[in-house]
């Protein structure tokens, strides 16, 4: 697997600081500082305190990929790998901000990221590419005959995941010191490569 020198690499998205330069709804980020780490912006520096709160091991920025069908390949830095759930994370504050070629190529096993633990399987698909934004908060069910609280709502995440030449886009939530995946959300391509992701769709888990 091809890889990058870190100082060449690119990230998802480009992100202008600049303010003449910004995009509507898009912040500039902000570097911070958090166990031992240099985040690229407080977002990534939030998720990484979630994961600990969580009690997910992560690690941030462990090594950048070249990704892409040979002669098209194109550096990406994945924010965070998930060691005991095999997972790659992308963090990113907006979906206008998602380079989404560049996140499809990686979600290709044959020429997009590597699982150095080996693949994480769920019913025949491999789960590649884990996208997370803002952080929600847990939204609370309530029964619409008796006005009742009724349990929860969890916010879910763009999960993307590779089975027999297609790609898939699923879910993913978050619940106690674990993520619950459904990976067979719907086909949004193949490595031909042919694209049709509509990062757009989401919803609600309870």
């Amino acid at each position: 697997m091809p890889t990058w020198p870190r100082d060449q690499l690119l990230p998802a998205a480009p992100q202008s600081h600049a303010t003449s330069e910004r995009r509507p709804g898009v912040h500039p980020s902000i570097e911070t500082s958090y166990a031992g780490h240099r985040f690229r912006s407080r977002l990534e520096a939030r998720w990484a305190v979630f994961f600990d709160n969580l009690g997910i091991r992560w690690e941030y920025e462990p090594q950048g990929y070249a990704v892409g069908p040979d002669g098209g390949r194109k550096p990406y830095l994945p924010d965070f790998w998930l060691p005991k759930q095999k997972l790659w994370v992308e963090v990113k504050g907006s979906e206008k901000q998602l380079n989404v070629e560049l996140l499809f190529h990686a979600a290709i096993p044959h020429y997009g990221l590597p699982n150095p633990a080996g693949p994480h399987l769920i019913n025949e698909h491999q789960v590649r590419l884990l996208i997370l934004g803002p952080i929600d908060r847990v939204g609370s069910l309530v029964d619409s005959d008796t006005g009742e609280h009724a349990g929860y709502s969890q916010p879910t995440r763009t999960v993307l995941s590779f089975r027999a030449g297609d790609v898939f886009q699923g879910s993913a939530c978050f619940f106690a010191n674990e993520i619950d995946i459904e990976p067979d959300g719907g086909l949004v391509g193949n490595d031909g490569p042919y694209i049709n992701w509509n990062t757009g769709r989401r919803g609600g888990r309870s």
